[in-house]
């Protein structure tokens, strides 16, 4: 991962290729929040728009994504109008601009598939990404009609909190992330009510989906149709990067431990992955792996790591969300999943890695992961698995920024629409922010980086 070879021709902006991680760690939101980020707009905006057939619907679409841009503080409708209006020569009324816009966002017919499709392909030029990252993403509201909206109780929030759940697909490197896919949770008691699943817009064949089980199908998605180069899928739903190691911790929507619907989703489609799983999920060990103190060979990942610490190696690691250098202690063990035969899409067994992670020399194993690739070092593997620090860091810092838990609807299509503009928001600042940390690059649209090496899975 990360090739040192640096791409040739149109070569990308140092911001966003690795080199200046300094700069970009300490400036990266503060530099730009001016005109750059209406000149990067105006550019990238007409690409990723191209499949809205009407003009004034791609004029609306710039319109907004420069209103999530720049309007201070929650961005409403009500401020992106306010917004829009002056810039108009016509002289709308505030009122008017809004109810065009919400039109536009909550009732028109434009499909966010295809806008999200070009937007992932343009990032991919800009970015090479490492990786696929999956991530959740919690919208706490205070009342019961927004679409998907549910009491949920979420590992690390405490009380149960009432709020929207959704799973990102983010294009990631170590030194930048874009979300380009968004998958929202759509609890039971929406699916089985008629008049729930009417006023919300839900479409009548949404999927019934665990939460990792989503978050699998926010790549499958991607990987079908959208022309991207296939790239490992990292998925995490713990909350935060906090240690694992203790039986019971799960990830976001498991009652106790990581369910592993994503690992046999995934493996089924044949799409590489590093999936994080719970300290007391089980997988099965080969025979020739010899685990003191344990004959049964279904083992919890934490008894395997615990067996097998005299092969933990140091490996140094830059923290994507820092800059820092940092070493934690690594070991992989070949397994299997438990409970099922995880397939390849070709047919046949398909075999798997468990990875462990000691932030401490004398403690607990802190985190675990199973994965298809299993020539890859276990180097190669930590850092796959800290990018989502990296997309954890550009969520609060840039998407956040521009609004993506801020829609103030109560649709389905809705919120994919709002969520796309977003992500388009999320793209133009990311780029312009490079611009201008790296003026000579800003000519050359789409950026490109060094390409990552190949990883092969089992």
């Amino acid at each position: 991962m990360g090739s040192a070879a640096h791409a040739t021709g149109n070569s990308g902006s140092p911001a966003l290729s690795g080199t200046g991680k300094g700069d970009v760690v300490n400036a990266r939101v503060s530099t730009v929040r001016d005109v750059g980020s209406e000149a990067v707009a105006r550019e990238l905006c007409p690409t990723v728009f191209a499949s809205l057939r009407r003009s004034d619907q791609r004029r609306k679409a710039e319109q907004y994504v420069l209103g999530l841009l720049t309007v201070p503080g929650r961005k409403s409708i009500r401020k992106i109008a306010a917004r829009t209006r002056g810039d108009a020569d016509d002289h709308p009324s505030t009122a008017a601009v809004e109810q065009s816009l919400q039109h536009f966002v909550s009732c028109s017919t434009w499909p966010w598939a295809d806008v999200r499709a070009a937007l992932a392909r343009h990032m991919e030029s800009a970015l090479r990404p490492t990786a696929w990252v999956v991530r959740p993403l919690v919208i706490p509201k205070a009342g019961s009609h927004s679409v998907g909206v549910a009491r949920r109780t979420l590992p690390g929030l405490g009380s149960p909190v009432n709020c929207q759940e959704a799973h990102g697909l983010w294009l990631a490197n170590e030194v930048a992330g874009a979300p380009v896919n968004w998958r929202l949770q759509i609890p039971t008691e929406w699916l089985d009510s008629p008049t729930r699943r009417r006023e919300g817009g839900i479409p009548d064949d949404e999927p019934r989906l665990t939460p990792d089980g989503a978050a699998a199908n926010t790549a499958l998605e991607v990987a079908a149709g959208w022309g991207l180069t296939r790239r490992p899928i990292v998925v995490d739903l713990f909350p935060t990067d906090r240690p694992t190691h203790r039986p019971g911790d799960a990830p976001h929507g498991a009652p106790g431990g990581a369910s592993t619907a994503a690992v046999s989703v995934l493996s089924a489609a044949g799409l590489p992955f590093v999936v994080r799983i719970g300290a007391d999920t089980d997988v099965g060990t080969p025979a020739d792996i010899a685990l003191s103190g344990y004959r049964r060979r279904t083992v919890a990942a934490h008894h395997v790591m615990s067996a097998v610490h005299r092969l933990r190696r140091a490996v140094e690691w830059t923290d994507p969300a820092s800059g820092l250098v940092r070493t934690s202690l690594v070991a992989k063990v070949p397994v299997n999943l438990t409970g099922g035969t995880v397939r390849r899409a070709a047919g046949g067994e398909r075999p798997l890695v468990l990875v462990g992670e000691w932030d401490k020399a004398g403690g607990r194993p802190a985190r675990f992961w199973l994965t298809d690739l299993v020539d890859a070092p276990a180097g190669v593997l930590l850092r796959l698995t800290k990018l989502t620090r990296r997309v954890d860091r550009d969520l609060v810092d840039l998407t956040d920024e521009v609004g993506v838990r801020d829609f103030e609807g109560r649709t389905y299509p809705g919120w994919h629409r709002h969520t796309t503009l977003a992500s388009v928001a999320h793209a133009v600042r990311l780029l312009a922010t490079a611009h201008a940390l790296h003026p000579a690059a800003a000519a050359r649209v789409p950026l490109r980086l060094p390409a990552t090496a190949a990883l092969r899975t089992g």
